[in-house]
């Protein structure tokens, strides 16, 4: 059995013959495609590039962030003035070979579509300036919402069209470390309709759906399962993610758990430390089924070669406990 195959009984709520790993079980696509970070784009400096909404990263720390203080909206009432991408004029041919020529169908195919509905504000405007769009301008926001699911939606057919991958991972960090960055009324007015259509086009092409948000977004996870959600992802301890797979764990995978603001998040997390915690996960959330661990120490995309072997202690630990608890 392959990766795959046993990765897909876990999204399926079947039992796996052993335990998945996200970095050991899947194929992540979707850099090269969506430029939503700079990282193919027009160079501005020798260390930072515009996206594809003309938004500047900086590149030169690992994970791309936006240059602070370079934003090209001053007020969400002018966001119709900012020119959306047509992603139906990119070549996703010629992308999609790119991206997938060392793939060899052994692991789940995952599309990795970044920067969300709430990311996209706070890239174009700041993340203060945002929050406050949101409470003093929550019309505008639902109108640019709409318009940025519209452009979402192009993306999700285009990718089944030209990817056909398994899972379509759709990403908006509306969470801090201990809460949401709005109420959750406010994401329930505001986001989650918009956020509903987007899940909807990825099952309706035949995808998984699967949410990445980062943070403790616990507040508003019957929200998700209710529009469709099927894993979670990173699922980060900071939730009460033993409380999720008791209540949804016919309904929602769990794809993380590794506790990336403990001990062993920290850079000089000893081998002790990192063994300890991939105990931790299989005890505690592998037990429970429709689970995958995401051993997350630094960003899994860009990780240096120090984080590569502290994952691998992890996963090694996580896979040794997994065998003695029979998962």
């Amino acid at each position: 059995m392959t990766e795959r195959e046993n990765a897909l009984r876990v999204y399926r709520h079947e039992k796996p013959e052993w335990t998945p790993n996200f970095v050991e079980a899947v194929f992540l696509a979707g850099f090269w495609s969506n430029n939503e970070c700079g990282l193919r784009g027009e160079k501005v400096t020798d260390h930072t590039a515009l996206d594809v909404f003309g938004v500047e990263w900086d590149l030169s720390h690992g994970s791309p962030v936006p240059v602070p203080g370079k934003y090209i909206l001053d007020d969400i009432l002018n966001w119709r003035s900012i020119p959306f991408p047509e992603p139906e004029t990119w070549d996703w041919k010629s992308m999609a070979e790119i991206e997938l020529k060392d793939y060899d169908g052994t692991k789940v195919l995952t599309y990795f579509c970044e920067q969300g509905l709430f990311d996209r504000l706070t890239q174009l405007m700041g993340f203060e300036n945002g929050l406050m769009a949101l409470l003093l301008e929550p019309e505008e926001c639902a109108k640019f919402f709409e318009r940025m699911a519209d452009y979402k939606i192009q993306i999700i057919q285009l990718v089944a069209k030209y990817y056909h991958p398994d899972v379509f991972l759709y990403s908006d960090d509306i969470a801090k470390a201990d809460s949401l960055f709005m109420s959750p009324d406010t994401y329930r007015e505001l986001i989650k309709p918009n956020q509903a259509r987007i899940i909807q086009a990825i099952i309706d092409n035949g995808m998984i759906p699967e949410q990445h948000t980062c943070g403790k977004c616990e507040a508003v996870i019957d929200d998700y399962v209710e529009i469709g959600v099927q894993s979670f992802f990173p699922a980060q301890a900071s939730n009460n993610i033993v409380e999720i797979q008791k209540k949804y764990g016919d309904r929602l995978i769990i794809n993380g758990g590794f506790d990336s603001q403990g001990p062993a998040g920290l850079p000089n997390a000893d081998e002790q430390t990192l063994r300890a915690e991939g105990r931790r996960t299989a005890r505690e959330y592998a037990i429970n089924g429709s689970y995958m661990l995401i051993p997350m120490i630094g960003d899994i995309m860009f990780s240096t070669p120090e984080q590569q072997k502290a994952m691998g202690i992890v996963s090694e630990e996580f896979r040794r406990e997994c065998r003695k608890l029979g998962l």
